[in-house]
Parts: structure tokens; sequence; C-alpha cells
């Protein structure tokens, strides 16, 4: 299963709610026709803006109607969501789903579960104030990874720049520049100094990530701006970003026996061994035949010898000159 994220537009900032959309992909990997059903959980100020074939379960969870995939097959479902124009306040969010498939007479069943982050733009919009932070991606090693955040002053004075970084649950800060320091578990913040109209001012952090977060990803961290001039109002701004990491989709989901792709490679694997040792078996016969071969052909080029030598060679006749 892949899923997207569910990207807010710049009007969102102007609106009561914004409906989105989030797409999720489904791949019937194993031999069998499959029985699949698809849920999925939204974050608080996320609600089902009407999804065909699904219902709400409680808590924020939704069941879907299921439907049956033959090996091989694909299908793509839309999620219609809407988003609450307070949403912003809660940041970061992100939400999951989940897909279990069975298949006749099998004992078990498969399942994934994957997440996906809801991004909100910059913003509410404010002038005099920009603000970027760029994606996060965990490689499939796992180690640290570098969240780059720009603060621009847009105004026309001089104003101290100040960002603060929330994180979700199982990533950290591993390590920052000077000048930044957190400020609870989730929460860091990094003095920037003063930054002078039409500047921009860039923070690096170095971001940790639990096995288990990356296996959740993607998730959606946020960052706060802030711009506080000697004189006049404060200026805020926010946005969430994604992070990402490819040990998602490179671990093969968990689960209980079942006729997925991953039991089906080790099917093969099993059949592979029992091919291992027959072409090992072969491969000595095979040395066996070539060795007596060998030592028949030496056998006869001996016997050929032997004979060569026994055989008298005729003696010229003398005679007198």
């Amino acid at each position: 299963m892949n899923t997207d994220d569910v990207v807010l537009p710049p009007a969102y900032w102007n609106a009561d709610a914004t409906v989105a959309t989030l797409r999720v992909t489904v791949t019937n990997t194993g031999g069998r026709a499959e029985r699949i059903s698809l849920g999925y959980t939204l974050p608080p100020g996320l609600t089902d803006a009407g999804t065909p074939g699904c219902e709400p379960s409680g808590g924020g969870n939704h069941r879907c109607v299921g439907w049956d995939a033959e090996p091989g097959a694909r299908f793509s479902a839309t999620i219609r969501v809407r988003v609450d124009g307070d949403a912003w306040r809660t940041m970061p969010l992100a939400g999951s789903v989940q897909v279990t498939a069975v298949a006749p007479g099998v004992t078990g069943a498969a399942y994934d579960d994957e997440g996906f982050a809801v991004l909100f733009p910059p913003g509410p919009p404010v002038p005099g104030i920009s603000l970027r932070a760029d994606e996060v991606l965990f490689d499939i090693s796992g180690a640290p990874s570098t969240l780059t955040v720009r603060l621009g002053n847009t105004g026309k004075v001089d104003a101290a720049g100040r960002i603060e970084v929330l994180l979700p649950e199982g990533v950290t800060v591993a390590g920052t520049e000077s000048g930044c320091a957190p400020v609870s578990a989730d929460r860091t913040r990094c003095e920037l100094g003063t930054l002078a109209a039409g500047r921009t001012a860039t923070a690096r952090l170095t971001l940790a990530a639990s096995a288990e977060a990356q296996r959740r990803a993607p998730l959606s961290g946020a960052v706060i701006g802030r711009l506080d001039p000697r004189s006049g109002r404060d200026r805020q701004v926010q946005m969430s970003f994604r992070i990402s990491a490819a040990a998602a989709d490179a671990v093969p989901p968990g689960g209980a026996p079942a006729p997925t792709g991953s039991q089906g490679v080790l099917v093969a694997a099993g059949e592979r061994d029992g091919d291992d040792t027959s072409v090992r078996g072969t491969a000595v016969a095979l040395i066996a035949v070539s060795g007596l071969l060998v030592v028949l052909a030496l056998t006869l080029a001996t016997r050929s010898l032997r004979r060569r030598s026994d055989i008298t060679v005729p003696e010229r006749p003398i005679t007198d000159r």
C-alpha cells in the first residue's frame, strides 16, 4: 500500500473549512485472490467529507467496504476529508491508513499500515515575514537527517528572528547550531538574532527518528517563525513539513501467515533450498563422472604406449658394399 499526503492550498487560510483528498493505492502482491478491506484514522481537526463506501467507527477511525482482488491487481481509492479552519493551531498533524487481506482457505491475514502527513502552507498570511521548511528524509540506514528552515524579513524595518520546531512522537533533535535550545520534549527554539529588512536567516537542525517512527512515515512536523521589530507589532507565521523514511518502503509489512508477496518469497526461498541441494548433488555426480573419464583416458593412453613399446622393429639387412 502507498499513501499520498493531504496537501492544503493557500486558499485554506481564507475558508472556514477546506475539503482535500487522500489518495491510497493498494496492490495484491500475493499469488492468490484476496478479499481486501481498508480503514483509515484521521487526526483531530479532520473529518470525513463523504467518502463512498466508508463510515466512521469511533475515535477518528473509519472502515470501508471490502473488495476482491486477483493476484497482481492494483486499485486506487480517493478519501475525501474536511480540514477545519482552526486545525492549523494543532499542527503537526498526521493520520494513518490500514489495509487487511484475507485469502479463502488460508489461515490468518496479511496487513499493512502506512501514515500520511497533513501539510499546511505557510500562514496565516502576515505581511513582512516569510517562512520555508524543507522536507526531512531518512535514508535506508536510518541515520540522522537535517531539517533546514529559512525565516525571511520582507518588511521595511529590522526585527529579531526566532523559530520553533515541533516534532511528532519518535522524532527528536539530535544536534543544533548555536542559539537553539529545547523548550519541551517535542519543541526546540532557535534565536536567529536581528534580521535586517530584506534579509533571510537559515537554521539547520539534525533530527533523529526511532525505528518505529520511520516505519510509520510519512509524518509531519511544524515550524513557527516569529519576527519582533523594535517598534510595531510582532509578526508570526507557521507551516508544516514532511518527514519521510526509506525504511517505510523497504521493510515488508509484518503479520500472520497469509498469501502475501513476502510469503511468496518465503515459499520460493524454500523451493530454492531444495533446488540448491539437488544442484549440489548433480554437481558432485558430474565431478565424479569427470574424474572417472579422466582416469579412463589416462589408462587407455598408458596401454597404447605400452603396445607401441612392445613392437619389434625389423632390422635392416646388412649388405656388402
